[in-house]
């Protein structure tokens, strides 16, 4: 799995786990394999490793309600109460400490209360969504508006509309040639 776009804030680098492939929104986390991977390449912000039996639908399950969350965000609409309330239990049942960070280990923090590492994770995931609806950056959640793309990022500037310069080059390239095929 290519990951390029790993690195953002984590509550974007979880929903981005489903990615725009020809108009339709594919799962990109499709075995515990593939969530181990991905929680790898977090580095020290996601210290768990997920065992290869675990239930990668209860991560997914928790990743739509962080992505339902974002979008909503991203489109200046209502948040939907149901996922409101699953990443709060969450929060409630697995809370994640911190404490300030001298070491170097990004202010991970502790998750308190779970007995496996897939708990974990998804307690981190949650905390982070909520970190982010709750911060300064929620008024920056955009959704990239570039064909063959719709992820999920902060904006740098009020009327930015893509993730990257690739897609902003790729949005740019469909407009041109959208329009040369409807001057012909």
């Amino acid at each position: 799995m290519d990951w390029n776009w790993l690195g953002d804030h984590l509550a974007l680098d979880v929903v981005n786990t489903v990615q725009l492939q020809r108009g339709i929104y594919v799962e990109l986390l499709n075995s515990a394999h593939d969530l181990q991977e991905w929680t790898q390449l977090q580095g020290p912000r996601v210290p768990e490793k997920i065992r290869s039996d675990a239930d990668i639908e209860k991560f997914r399950t928790t990743r739509d309600h962080a992505l339902a969350l974002l979008r909503a965000t991203a489109s200046n609409v209502d948040l939907p109460q149901e996922s409101v309330e699953h990443i709060d239990a969450i929060a409630r049942r697995h809370p994640v400490t911190r404490a300030i960070d001298l070491g170097g280990r990004e202010g991970i923090g502790h998750v308190v209360g779970a007995t496996n590492s897939l708990d974990a994770v998804i307690a981190r995931a949650a905390s982070a969504v909520i970190d982010l609806l709750n911060g300064p950056d929620r008024v920056r959640v955009a959704l990239c508006d570039a064909p063959r793309c719709g992820q999920l990022f902060l904006h740098d500037r009020p009327n930015q509309q893509w993730c990257s310069s690739t897609c902003g080059n790729r949005a740019r390239a469909a407009r041109h040639h959208a329009n040369k095929k409807g001057r012909s």
